[in-house]
């Protein structure tokens, strides 16, 4: 460890710790608001100057009260999953309504009007090879199963369900273990929708089917609230270097669900104490984006460092008086501890071992750079892959998108979006998380000894590698739809 501080990791386990006690810090509340000043300050202590980019948004709340989600049958009360975040809100007195069943496959809002929708949406395994692309030999018959891809792609069109006059959705989680299904803040990139939506799952899921199929009456609360004008703030810093006309940008989110989803910021913060306690050539900017999970609020198109970039292109475009972004480190999702699910008994839980990481480099330069550097977190999985013919994932996109060579961490446990309390077990391994950060100083370091035509190009996706892939896409998410 550089800067005085011993090597004994207590720094990061207090840090870690710190960040879980906040618990869930969604975009523009009061624990997210908290992390923004905290890094804000620590920035402004190493002698940096602090910008900020101000948004304002109407904030989506959750409910406050372990009353306001819920569902009711004549039968009895269904236990919730979770809320789907920016649907709609009813207040404390629910919707009352009788439940409607909609095939998933071609559904008929129509059908639904005027009651509440069911409907099932598929936990899937999507091919890897669609997703991202390998620097080496691709293992074809290699899958991802994330919640985040799998509510994204299948969940409910709550915008058609609106329109046709549906009161309320009831999406129904298939093929996930409903401990794995608690608390998930899915899908976290979709606008206000202006009509109340849960999810359910596992038994309670089944008993919600069978009472739609029947058409019996059920009471829907999702006592949300709505806070227009709802300030949040991107915070940002520049570490001159000895020549101006070249920046490297280190960039994360502060939003997040949980002690993985976010805690970039840590590792953002000890590559900004390395850049001013030595010279350095390029100017290293360090930027702490807001809006990760309210994109919508933030962004036109990308992700939300997308806005970043477009306010600044004084620091990073290179065109006539501007400096030139020679290169990008994306930190996220630092020391995920690996989970696993068994659906046979129906459980998901923390393993003893990291979650295998998924590291992206966006040229082959920068693969080259990146690979002799990266030490093994022992997670028997150490791929460095490329961004993939349809999406790249993480606050790593919008330097992609705009052909900046970069490096971007965005491990993805099954629970990365799930909100977990301050009580909650932690899901950081520290150890691993020292690793990663180790990691990123030293490929801070070589990116700014590389020389300036060294980076290589970012890969490009041809148009048949995307039509190719969207169609392969298509045919599984349509089979899974069954």
């Amino acid at each position: 460890m550089t800067h005085g501080r011993p090597d004994d990791r207590e720094y990061f386990r207090q840090a870690q710790a710190r960040l879980d006690a906040l618990g869930p810090r969604l975009t523009g509340s009061t624990a997210h608001r908290a992390v923004v000043e905290e890094v804000a300050s620590e920035l402004a202590a190493l002698g940096l100057e602090v910008h900020r980019d101000s948004h304002s948004f109407e904030r989506w709340d959750l409910p406050r009260r372990s009353d306001g989600l819920r569902i009711e049958l004549p039968t009895g009360p269904i236990a919730v999953s979770s809320a789907f975040p920016y649907s709609g809100l009813t207040g404390p007195e629910g919707v009352s309504a009788p439940l409607v069943y909609l095939n998933a496959r071609r559904p008929k809002w129509s059908r639904a009007k005027g009651a509440i929708a069911v409907i099932e949406v598929p936990h899937v395994d999507l091919p890897r090879k669609l997703l991202v692309s390998e620097w080496g030999p691709i293992v074809s018959d290699e899958t991802l199963r994330n919640p985040v891809l799998s509510a994204t792609l299948l969940g409910p069109k709550l915008d058609k369900a609106r329109k046709a006059g549906v009161l309320g959705v009831v999406a129904v989680w298939r093929d996930i273990a409903p401990d794995n299904a608690l608390g998930q803040y899915l899908p976290f990139t979709q606008p206000y929708h202006d009509i109340p939506a849960l999810w359910v799952a596992g038994d309670e899921g089944a008993k919600i089917v069978a009472a739609a199929r029947t058409g019996q009456q059920a009471k829907l609360v999702l006592d949300a609230t709505l806070h227009p004008g709802t300030t949040t703030d991107t915070v940002w810093a520049v570490s001159p270097g000895t020549t101006a006309d070249e920046t490297i940008l280190i960039v994360t989110h502060s939003d997040g669900t949980n002690g993985v989803e976010e805690n970039g910021h840590l590792g953002l913060m000890e590559l900004a104490r390395h850049a001013v306690a030595q010279p350095h050539r390029r100017s290293y900017v360090f930027v702490l984006t807001t809006g990760h999970l309210r994109i919508p609020a933030v962004s036109k198109h990308g992700q939300a460092t997308s806005t970043w970039l477009e306010a600044h292109p004084e620091l990073w475009k290179g065109e006539a008086g501007q400096a030139r972004a020679v290169a990008g480190i994306a930190v996220e999702h630092l020391g995920a501890i690996g989970d696993i699910e068994d659906l046979g008994a129906q459980t998901h839980s923390l393993t003893n071992r990291p979650e295998p990481e998924l590291l992206y480099a966006t040229s082959r330069e920068v693969h080259d750079i990146l690979a002799p550097l990266w030490r093994d977190i022992g997670s028997g999985d150490r791929r460095i892959v490329a961004p993939g013919p349809v999406i790249h994932f993480g606050e790593g996109e919008p330097l992609f998108e705009r052909k900046i060579p970069a490096v971007a961490l965005v491990t993805a446990p099954q629970y990365l979006l799930a909100l977990r309390d301050a009580d909650a077990v932690t899901h950081v391994d520290v150890d691993t998380m020292a690793t990663q950060i180790d990691n990123f100083r030293d490929l801070l370091d070589a990116f700014d000894a590389t020389k300036t035509g060294a980076f290589g190009a970012v890969v490009s996706r041809s148009v048949f590698a995307k039509l190719s892939a969207l169609l392969q896409l298509m045919q599984i998410l349509s089979k899974a739809r069954r």
